[in-house]
């Protein structure tokens, strides 16, 4: 009986341990975070001077994350704090950006690529399609649409499987981004998103 006592009381200990550094490490993230309008970029992910809890919240926060001088993320769930849902369309405009190179991404609730049968999980500065002054358009949604399509679909996550309330992310990747975006992360230009309307 003793020893069961002693058992369930070490994997209390644990449990609690594991749940304040959990929400430690959430607390932190959020700190560290910069908003730019929807986008959000964290500020230190990729920084060499990082304690021990700043280099857990940026593991958790910045997946692969390299020197901001070398790569920079900004990442969107929601729009005004509606989150981003599958049933619903939106419009994401913008120009070219300050970096050698840029790329918008869908991902799931589950923070993997969105499987679909055209296999396009993102665009970038050299694979989209333009107009004729040089902006561009891109479209999200489940169904099929006519120009620079990201498909998110055809359904979303059991919603006791979703880490938050919203169905997929975007993430913008700027790489070798300029000035602005070091030294303004929350005014540097960025791609604007509408909702133009859901089923």
């Amino acid at each position: 009986m003793k020893v069961i006592r002693l058992l369930g009381v070490a994997v209390l200990t644990v449990a609690l341990s594991v749940y304040f550094l959990v929400r430690n490490i959430g607390s932190g993230l959020g700190a560290l975070s910069v908003e730019n309008g929807n986008w959000i970029t964290n500020v230190s992910t990729g920084s060499s001077d990082a304690g021990i809890m700043l280099k857990a919240t940026i593991a958790m926060g910045g997946l692969l994350a390299s020197t901001r001088e070398n790569s920079m993320y900004y990442r969107l769930d929601s729009l005004d704090e509606e989150p981003l849902r599958l049933n619903c369309r939106y419009r994401i405009e913008g120009m070219d950006y300050d970096a050698d190179w840029w790329s918008i991404t869908a991902y799931g609730w589950d923070n993997f690529l969105m499987p679909n049968q055209q296999k396009r999980y993102s665009f970038n500065n050299e694979n989209i399609v333009r107009r004729a002054d040089g902006s561009w358009v891109i479209y999200v949604a489940a169904e099929e649409q006519t120009v620079n399509w990201l498909p998110v679909g055809p359904s979303g996550a059991p919603s006791w499987r979703k880490r938050s309330g919203h169905d997929f992310d975007l993430l913008l990747r700027l790489y070798t981004p300029g000035k602005a975006y070091l030294e303004a992360p929350q005014s540097a230009p960025l791609p604007t998103v509408t909702l133009e309307g859901c089923s």
